[in-house]
């Protein structure tokens, strides 16, 4: 089984070379990475001791759990375009009812 890159830091930090861009991305990430391991949905750590974010993480899938793979199914690229339609960065209050639907189906 292929073992795909769901999230990529580095991938996302290069595509502009602009400076706000690359802050947004970093604000993007954080967030998105503090909630996925806050939710206990990543085994691994995006963050240094410091609590920086590590610019080379990415996010494999048997980095997810299951539940994790399926929020990056059905909520993840709706979060992303609520960012580019204005939403803050920051702001992952969205994913928060999403995750529930996930861990408590109909």
């Amino acid at each position: 089984m292929v073992d795909l890159v769901k999230f990529s830091v580095p991938l996302l930090y290069s595509r502009n070379k602009n400076l706000q861009y690359k802050e947004n991305i970093i604000q993007m990430s954080t967030a998105l990475l503090k909630f996925l391991k806050d939710e206990n949905l990543i085994c691994t750590t995006p963050f240094t001791e410091s609590g920086e974010l590590k610019k080379d993480f990415e996010i494999r899938e048997s980095d997810l759990t299951e539940e994790g793979v399926e929020l990056f199914k059905s909520a993840i690229h709706k979060w992303w375009k609520k960012i580019d339609a204005g939403l803050d960065r920051s702001d992952v209050s969205f994913l928060k009812p999403e995750l529930k639907k996930i861990k408590n189906p109909k």
